[in-house]
């Protein structure tokens, strides 16, 4: 029996990596190579890929059926991390955790039109950034993630163990004295049902700030009593096809006079969803929203059957633990690494 097993491949599994150390074993799914040979569901309206970046899929047991919102699942080597624009808030990051950064060659480059393509109304956001100015990813970190597929979670009076699947069609139990959840929205939905924590008729819920994109000139002002982070119109078109960096080229049109905002105001959206025989389908609402859920890409604060994720996994097990979107009420809109990172350094930092 291990220690501590930590499940995931993303920038929350691999920071939880990086702390503990030699302390805790870290699975995920880095191919999808075993998919084709198993009795899974390929959920392509789940799939968020760019055209210059590496394509990952959405593999699983549940359907969603969704019209009012959107979920997103990256079964790949470092998840979101290969998609996002490495965005956080630096505010109330500890300089331990900063020290850590450095340590593995991560650094914070400060929002300017410069050295990132964007601003901000927030003078903390920074971007995480390699050695060579590149936005990080967790390849990038020098760890090893072992290639398993979590099919379910085994649980009896005397022990917790994991069941998996590897890149050879192998299934082998895996057992720990706590695990450490670091999955996204998607695959833990998944992860709970094939292991019969979540049933028939239960409610799922999550939340997020309400956020959009607009177009804006040169020098517009930034709209009171929200958030911003405004790109430079090459340094946006470079953001959406997937470019991780702010290329020399791109430099060169910083003379476009047009600028997209990423807008993330005070108040937040709810999002209801039932599961009904295997599938995920939205809960009637008659309080019609003008945001549609999703478009932060923060799936925040999960909640099921009215129950907060976090006491829902001690309910089943007081070593299960959590870390991740799923796990953490955003307190304030923007970017939510920050967030994440200060729920990962408090719940880790008495682990053995």
């Amino acid at each position: 029996m291990i220690k501590n097993l930590i499940i995931g491949a993303g920038f929350s599994a691999a920071f939880a990596k990086i702390i503990l150390g030699k302390k805790a074993k870290i699975i995920g799914c880095i191919d999808e190579v075993q998919f084709k040979n198993l009795d899974l569901i390929r959920r392509k309206s789940l799939e968020c890929n760019k055209i210059l970046s590496t394509s990952a899929f959405s593999y699983g047991t549940l359907e969603f059926n969704l019209k009012n919102g959107k979920l997103h699942d990256r079964l790949s080597s470092g998840g979101n991390s290969n998609i996002w624009g490495g965005t956080i808030d630096t505010k109330k990051i500890s300089k331990k955790f900063i020290n850590l950064l450095n340590k593995n060659k991560i650094f914070l480059q400060k929002f300017s039109y410069e050295k990132t393509g964007t601003t901000s109304n927030n003078h903390n956001l920074s971007q995480l950034q390699t050695k060579n100015n590149k936005i990080f990813k967790v390849k990038d970190l020098p760890i090893r993630i072992e290639n398993n597929y979590v099919l379910k979670i085994l649980k009896d009076k005397k022990k917790i163990s994991v069941e998996t699947i590897n890149n050879k069609i192998k299934k082998k139990n895996i057992e720990s004295k706590k695990i450490i959840l670091c999955v996204g929205t998607v695959q833990l939905l998944d992860i709970l049902f094939r292991s019969g924590f979540i049933k028939n008729n239960d409610i799922i819920e999550f939340s997020e700030f309400k956020s959009e994109f607009k177009w804006r000139f040169l020098n517009a002002k930034f709209k009171k009593n929200t958030l911003i982070e405004r790109y430079q119109f090459a340094r946006a078109i470079g953001h959406y096809f997937g470019i991780q960096y702010f290329s020399k080229i791109f430099k060169l049109f910083k003379f476009i006079p047009l600028r997209i905002d990423q807008i993330y105001y005070p108040k937040k959206i709810n999002y209801k969803l039932i599961l009904k025989n295997g599938i995920i389908t939205e809960v009637k609402s008659n309080k019609p929203n003008k945001f549609f859920f999703g478009e932060s890409v923060h799936y925040c604060n999960m909640r099921i059957n009215k129950l907060n994720i976090n006491n829902f996994l001690k309910r089943i097990d007081k070593n299960f633990i959590g870390i991740g979107m799923p796990f953490i009420n955003q307190n304030l809109p923007g970017p939510i690494s920050n967030e994440i990172v200060l729920d990962m350094m408090k719940k880790l930092e008495y682990f053995d």
